[in-house]
């Protein structure tokens, strides 16, 4: 939420690889309706005398290049307008994305709203940063901006793949490090030279420092990323400092990737938080709840080695309604091996 989030094994930024078959295992329709998606969208619009798309990844997925298309697609189709609502709900994703997902939006309309039922965490909180009012809920939560990265020479966890980081534990582990050499203990520093020597080794047979170089990479790209979105609306004079107080604290003062922001702390950082009238409320939640009811994986586990798909993705309009369909099979360990994924009507 993050340059990459832990646990998502299917991004949606790969090419449309999915390749339908007859014998295709997919979730069971369920309550992934467009019908009641549109008619959740429209009573939104008509409270808010606004347009708007929702946005929904499911925990196997993130933001990524690949809803750059779908969303230009949505976009042309609503055409340029007064007031656009991107109704979030999203765990995260690739850290390059919200500048791009704002800069584009703002080509469309005057002026944009985010609008999160519930959660728009790291890269979500930084798409949110973008729009000029961030409309919450009582249970939605914004979180750190700090990003979470994966690298081909971070430590591999049981299973094999390459494991994200978080750019926090990394800053802690070098900070403290350097404090283990200063620290004085009754008039004596706490620990000798050679023991500091033996932590960075420690260190260093563990974390490559090249990957130490990529972390602290993101890290200063997400505080770029979180400026740029502000900058896009906050334009007067003293932004510039208010801007730099936000992205820090967002960036530095949250010792955890996974603290969740209310809508009261969110405001009191200096977002241009709002809170929603019951009505608005009351749909917000209504698309929640609706959200979380379409069905993601099969309702039935298939067998190593057949291919089966996944529903990791939403992006909807009253014009149109998108879908992320990620192509996954078990291997004969039982391991989760994507394939690709792509965006299709539905």
């Amino acid at each position: 939420m993050p340059d990459e989030e832990p646990g998502t094994p299917a991004p949606t930024d790969g090419p449309p690889s999915i390749v339908a078959s007859a014998d295709m295992i997919e979730p069971q329709p369920g309550e992934d309706s467009a019908s009641t998606t549109v008619a959740l969208i429209d009573a939104l619009e008509k409270l808010r005398k606004s347009r708007v798309l929702t946005y929904q990844t499911s925990p196997s997925a993130r933001i990524g290049e690949g809803i750059v298309g779908p969303l230009y697609d949505q976009l042309e189709s609503i055409g340029d307008v007064e007031h656009l609502d991107l109704v979030l709900d999203t765990l995260g994703g690739n850290v390059e994305m919200p500048w791009r997902i704002v800069s584009l939006i703002r080509e469309f309309c005057d002026r944009f709203s985010v609008l999160i039922p519930y959660r728009a965490a790291s890269a979500g909180t930084l798409l949110a940063l973008g729009a000029d009012e961030i409309v919450m809920t009582r249970l939605a939560v914004l979180g750190p901006i700090d990003p979470s990265r994966g690298h081909p020479l971070l430590p591999v966890g049981p299973a094999g793949p390459v494991q994200a980081t978080s750019v926090q534990d990394m800053r802690h582990a070098i900070k403290f490090i350097k404090q283990a050499g200063i620290d004085i203990v009754d008039d004596k520093f706490a620990y000798t030279p050679e023991a500091v020597a033996q932590l960075v080794g420690a260190l260093f047979d563990n974390v490559h420092p090249l990957a130490i170089g990529a972390l602290e990479q993101s890290y200063a790209l997400a505080k770029l990323a979180g400026t740029r979105c502000l900058e896009s609306h906050m334009t007067a004079r003293g932004d510039k400092e208010k801007i730099q107080a936000i992205v820090d604290r967002l960036s530095d003062e949250y010792k955890s990737h996974g603290y969740q922001i209310p809508r009261r702390e969110a405001k009191s950082i200096g977002l241009k938080v709002k809170q929603p009238g019951k009505r608005v409320e009351n749909v917000l939640m209504a698309l929640y709840r609706h959200f979380i009811s379409r069905p993601v994986w099969p309702t039935q586990q298939p067998p190593p080695g057949v291919p089966f798909k996944a529903h990791i993705a939403w992006l909807d309009s009253s014009d149109l309604n998108l879908r992320c369909e990620a192509l996954f099979q078990l291997d004969a360990q039982g391991n989760l091996q994507p394939s690709g994924d792509g965006w299709a009507a539905y």
